[in-house]
């Protein structure tokens, strides 16, 4: 295994454990195409990326994105086979929540 998808997997672990350590609340089994949109959306907003990975499997088996606006950070996460999570603050995800559930 190259040592960079060592370091990838590790860091996906890493940030996996941190939210469930911090309990952040948190958005999970969202379809991909929602995933996608609610990520896309939250870009065009004027949130920045401040991690993604990228490993050899991003997109395909694993994907995590981090974004920041001021002190607020949500982490998108996704998985073929669960679909997308996002953690964050209470009021961001209520208001994904809120987005999936009306689409």
């Amino acid at each position: 295994m190259e040592f960079k998808a060592l370091c990838n997997m590790v860091q996906a672990s890493y940030f996996d454990g941190v939210e469930r350590i911090r309990r952040l609340p948190t958005e999970s089994y969202i379809p991909t195409k929602c995933y996608s949109e609610v990520l896309d959306a939250y870009i065009a907003d004027g949130w920045r990326v401040v991690y993604g990975y990228d490993g050899p499997d991003a997109g395909i088996d694993y994907n995590r994105t981090h974004l920041k606006r001021g002190k607020r950070i949500l982490r998108f996460s996704w998985w073929p086979d669960e679909g997308g999570r996002v953690a964050g603050s209470k009021s961001d995800i209520e208001e994904i929540s809120r987005y999936i559930r009306d689409r």
